[in-house]
């Protein structure tokens, strides 16, 4: 599923700017509203600095640079006079962060962290983590990290997707990643294995082994991966210290990646208590008749996600899209107990504006269009569309047909546009 943002109309003037042939000379540089941008980066960006004679022309396209950012919804300028010259003062409007989605970046092994900023800072001088999805900076920054990753000399293809939340990441985010050369996890090495730990451990590398290699923020993330035994079996404060990554040329065209760090699992806990005060779409009774997680057992991240997954999945089937299950948790370090405090953040609903099935018959469409319930207006149920085949085998002319469904929610009007792509086996029997 991938979202769409709508940008509001942008407000870019020039305000007070007295009427000058030969153009005015800066001698202070404001930005009124800065946000979370310095002195420095906006200037930077502005390509206007104390001392410069400023014109009427190099003011408009200041401000429009400072707009091609996409960081700000309004910019506007305006010039007051000081001894010996003029203030410019910039009105800037940041754009909200909420408005933005946060950046992960999947694989990319060749490139420390500090790296990739100054990579993507060359080309989005204001980036701080967050992108506007429905502009071309993401382009931008793909580009500008395939660049950087052929300065080490690595021939790649980096791409971004936006990832929707789900019950274990639960933020939507923007994830950058290379798709070729594919990266797998080749072995891993880790300090700091107990002997009692070496089951567990074992049983980690083995699921990792020879899977992509993912450390962005959403997906089978390889770090949770390598915890997931321990994180299940109570560890709950284990961690993965000190990583470092050994990328070499595989067999067959890819990466082959060594993961080394070291292991600190902590104590064994267990669960204190797990309250749920009830919501909306699910009371308090329905949550603990599922409730899989209860006072004195493991704490086990499987059993609180198997706990949390029916209250999630109650939010999605009513067009909850954004929904978020918190479990606030509260670790007791003396009393290696964990306490749980469930809460939910559905956000806002969403309705379905348009509905498209391709690659059916013509008897097959008919079909289909008289047995889908969910009509253009109606709250968008993800789980419906996901399960309509598999629950309609009913209908003999849907019989062969298979396929997946594309989302296109647009959170500004909180709608769903999805196209549901199908195709359809054919078996000869002779």
């Amino acid at each position: 599923m991938s979202f769409y943002r709508a940008l509001p109309a942008l407000l870019l003037s020039l305000l007070s700017v007295p009427a000058s042939a030969e153009g005015w000379l800066a001698k202070k540089i404001v930005f009124e509203h800065p946000g979370p941008y310095q002195q420095q980066q906006l200037e930077a960006v502005a390509q206007v600095h104390v001392g410069q004679t400023v014109t009427n022309e190099s003011l408009a396209a200041a401000a429009q640079r400072l707009a091609d950012t996409a960081y700000f919804d309004d910019v506007s300028v305006s010039l007051a006079p000081v001894k010996d010259g003029f203030t410019v003062d910039f009105e800037l409007k940041p754009r909200a962060q909420k408005g933005m989605v946060r950046v992960g970046f999947e694989n990319f092994v060749w490139l420390t962290p500090d790296e990739i900023t100054t990579a993507i800072h060359a080309t989005a001088p204001l980036f701080g983590g967050y992108v506007i999805e429905s502009t071309i900076q993401p382009d931008g920054i793909a580009d500008a990290l395939t660049r950087a990753l052929a300065t080490k000399g690595i021939k790649a293809e980096v791409t971004h997707e936006t990832m929707e939340s789900t019950l274990l990441h639960p933020e939507r985010a923007m994830e950058f990643r290379v798709v070729r050369p594919p990266v797998r996890v080749a072995n891993i090495h880790l300090s700091g294995v107990s002997t009692e730990l070496v089951p567990l451990v074992q049983k980690s590398v083995n699921a990792v082994a020879r899977t992509p290699y993912n450390d962005g923020l959403a997906g089978r993330l390889t770090s949770e991966s390598i915890l997931a035994p321990l994180l299940d079996a109570g560890y709950a404060d284990a961690k993965l210290t000190g990583v470092t990554l050994e990328p070499t040329a595989g067999a067959n065209g890819d990466v082959a990646l060594v993961v080394s760090g070291t292991l600190t699992p902590g104590e064994i806990y267990h669960v204190s208590h797990l309250s749920f005060a009830g919501s909306p779409l699910m009371s308090a009774e329905a949550f603990a008749a599922t409730q899989k997680l209860h006072e004195g057992d493991l704490a086990s991240r499987l059993a609180l996600l198997e706990t949390l997954a029916p209250l999630d999945a109650a939010y999605r089937r009513r067009g909850y899209l954004d929904v978020m299950v918190h479990s606030g948790a509260a670790l007791d370090a003396a009393a290696k107990q964990v306490a749980y405090a469930v809460t939910v953040e559905p956000g806002e609903q969403y309705r379905l504006k348009t509905f498209t099935a391709d690659g059916l018959d013509a008897v097959a469409k008919a079909d289909f269009d008289r047995t889908f319930q969910i009509k253009p207006g109606d709250v968008f149920n993800p789980e419906y569309v996901a399960n309509f085949l598999k629950n309609n085998t009913a209908v003999k002319s849907l019989e062969g047909y298979s396929g997946g469904y594309k989302a296109i929610a647009d959170p500004n009007t909180h709608t769903v546009e999805v196209v549901l792509t199908l195709n359809r086996t054919v078996i000869n029997v002779r």
